[in-house]
């Protein structure tokens, strides 16, 4: 089997994962969509459940990965709270668009390794924030949470087809954090 070829199973199977749900998600809807025979997924993943596995690991690495990009991007780089909070919020659309299906893939499976994995990114990202705002009222890692929780429930309601003013939404977490400094 090509990259190309793995590569589209596995889109397709984040795709389809994240819309249906593990569960729900048959071999048969991945291969289709991967405009590929059940055959050759199987001959890849053996199974339904290593594809998951994979598909699930392939993007938390990635995902781990974006993180790291944005707090390279920010991380010292901003004296002013607003700034900053402007400029993540920025990066977090970016990184939940991006990333959308995993996230909600990640967000509706009761997997005992996921849910460690996605408190170790809640308390690097709450980090993160901490070090980068000096803030006696709110705690950074709430406020990471707060964050990302509402560009992600944005975002959801773009993904299903749902008519949202997102640039007015944006606007306004912007101007309600604002008014917290």
């Amino acid at each position: 089997m090509t990259k190309e070829t793995e590569n589209k199973i596995l889109n397709a199977a984040l795709n389809v994962f994240a819309r249906k749900g593990p569960d729900a998600a048959t071999t048969k809807a991945i291969a289709q969509k991967a405009g590929r025979t059940e055959m050759t997924l199987f001959r890849k993943f053996g199974s339904k459940k290593n594809l998951f596995d994979v598909v699930m690991v392939q993007n938390m690495e990635k995902m781990r990965e974006d993180i790291e990009i944005i707090i390279k991007e920010l991380d010292n780089k901003f004296d002013d709270p607003e700034e900053f909070l402007e400029n993540y919020i920025k990066k977090s659309v970016i990184f939940f668009e991006n990333n959308i299906e995993a996230v909600t893939l990640f967000s509706n499976d009761s997997n005992d390794k996921i849910d460690p994995l996605m408190g170790d990114l809640n308390n690097y990202i709450g980090d993160f924030i901490g070090n980068n705002l000096s803030m006696d009222t709110i705690d950074p890692k709430v406020l990471g949470i707060y964050i990302n929780t509402y560009i992600y429930f944005l975002i959801l309601e773009v993904f299903n087809g749902r008519n949202v003013n997102f640039d007015e939404m944006i606007e306004g977490l912007m101007n309600n954090l604002k008014l917290c400094f």
